[in-house]
């Protein structure tokens, strides 16, 4: 634009800082916006990680069940003996190994927050919890030993229970799978 006579011209800076105003901002939001989008990238990265380490380690402790020389199956049904439903328990299990693979079918996740509790029950020894059973997913069982008698599932309160509080909703004898002698 034309000047006046002994007008001085703006100063390059005053130039500069009506353009900045409107990019500093900007430029600061869209970098934190970063930040938070690679932050929530790494920790979500993170989580999947152990999912999947913890998940490939499930799945070599039931390969070793499965491989095991003694490896038996056995399914039990409800705790009346009855099958209502298509509902069982399924048991792969190695006396040896000491372990076993249960799985339960049928039953679907119990109301009122309530979880399914696998239990191993053993002659004049209190029940010990063997944890707990979320839908259809394979449970390893471990530390059983030969004098093992049964497996239990009882309906607990969410996070399980030290001790069961209702009566078996399905029960397997483990005789058929090497155990109880």
């Amino acid at each position: 634009p034309p000047r006046a006579r002994g007008e001085r011209p703006a100063p390059a800076r005053a130039r500069a800082a009506r353009a900045r105003p409107l990019f500093v901002p900007f430029a600061t939001a869209t970098a934190a916006a970063a930040l938070v989008v690679a932050a929530l990238f790494a920790v979500q990265a993170d989580r999947t990680g152990r999912e999947l380490a913890a998940e490939r380690d499930r799945a070599r402790e039931i390969a070793h069940v499965l491989a095991a020389p003694d490896a038996r199956a056995a399914t039990g049904r409800d705790a009346g003996g009855r099958t209502i439903g298509g509902r069982t328990i399924g048991v792969i299990a190695s006396a040896s190994a000491g372990r076993a693979v249960v799985t339960l079918h049928g039953y679907g996740d119990p109301p009122g927050g309530r979880v399914h509790q696998l239990w191993l029950m053993r002659p004049r020894a209190q029940p010990r919890s063997l944890g707990l059973l979320d839908g259809d997913t394979p449970v390893v069982a471990n530390g059983l030993d030969r004098s093992a008698t049964s497996l239990a599932v009882t309906v607990e309160p969410d996070g399980g229970s030290l001790r069961p509080t209702t009566r078996p909703v399905v029960q397997l004898a483990l005789e058929t799978v090497g155990f109880g002698g």
